[in-house]
Parts: structure tokens; sequence; C-alpha cells
């Protein structure tokens, strides 16, 4: 049994008033009221004033401090939502997942023939491609805009996630006592 239910039976039986009697006083369904005096529904501030009215005393004490209510499941999910998705493309750009940053050289002779061709994929030290003979002569890195572009949209991910959280817990709204 809850604190608020012992209270309401506590204060009716002050008054020697009957549970039916009460429920009409305050303006609820008998079954209602002998619920909340046996603590298995919590009432709506509609019905805790009701029932300060009625009883008149201050029920300040039962209703919830909003500071340490539950934040609400849709925000948790848009929270771990925004991080996870900031966490996965922060790793797709680092380990250029999407986007080469090699690009790699080859060049083929056959006699007054000469070409060179740039590739993202290795091809091994030679490859042929019909009847040319392709050998790798170097590779390099560089780094791409795209990935550029996936770094900075990860970081606004992550950095929003935490502004949801910051917003939603306000740890500077908790008052010391």
């Amino acid at each position: 049994m809850s604190s608020l239910g012992m209270e309401l039976k506590r204060l009716r039986a002050n008054k020697n008033w009957t549970q039916a009697f009460a429920a009409r006083e305050i303006g609820i369904q008998q079954s209602y009221l002998s619920k909340l005096e046996n603590g298995q529904f919590i009432p709506s501030l509609d019905v805790l004033e009701k029932l300060s009215i009625c009883y008149q005393v201050s029920f300040d004490q039962f209703i919830p401090n909003k500071t340490e209510q539950n934040t609400p499941s849709k925000a948790k999910w848009l929270i771990f939502l925004l991080l996870t998705l900031g966490t996965l493309i922060w790793l797709c750009a680092s380990f250029n997942i999407f986007y080469s940053e090699t690009y790699f050289t080859y060049q083929a002779r056959h006699e007054d023939f000469w070409a060179i061709n740039v590739i993202e994929t290795y091809k091994g030290e030679k490859y042929i491609e019909g009847d040319v003979v392709y050998e790798i002569i170097g590779q390099r890195d560089v780094s791409r805009l795209e990935n550029r572009i996936l770094l900075v949209s990860s970081t606004v991910f992550i950095l929003g996630g935490l502004l949801v959280s910051l917003l939603i817990n306000k740890p500077w709204t908790i008052k010391r006592r």
C-alpha cells in the first residue's frame, strides 16, 4: 500500500466517512477511491486537487517532481539513434568504407603504345586488360571530400544526441539542498 493510500484512509477515518460517502463528496467512483486507498492507482492532478478540496489538506508531497521523472522513451530512442548513427558514419568515414582514399597507378607499354591507368582498386602487381599488360608503378592516398563530409555529419549527429540528452536531463536545473 502506498503512503498516499494510507493517508487517504486515515483522512476518511478521521471524518468517520464511509468509502461511498467520501467518493460522492470527492466526485469520483467508489471503486476508484478504493483502488487509490489500496495503492493500486496513482491519481491524476485533477483527482489530487479534488482530494485536497474535500479533505482540506495539501497533497503536494505526492505530486511527482518533474526533474525526477523518467526521460520519455521516445527521447531516449532519439538520443540512441543520433549517437549510434553518428558513430557508424564516423567509422565508415574513418575506415574509408564508402569512398576509398587510396589510388593505384598502373602503366602499360607495348611497342609504340604507352598508357597510364589510375584506379581505386588494387589489381595486383600486374593485370591484363584486353591484350595490354599493366604493371603497378605506385599508389597514393588522397583526402576525399566525401569522407570529410561524412566526418562532419557524424560530428553533427553525435553532438545532436548529446544536446538532446542535456536538454532532457537539464542538469543545471537540479536544486541542491
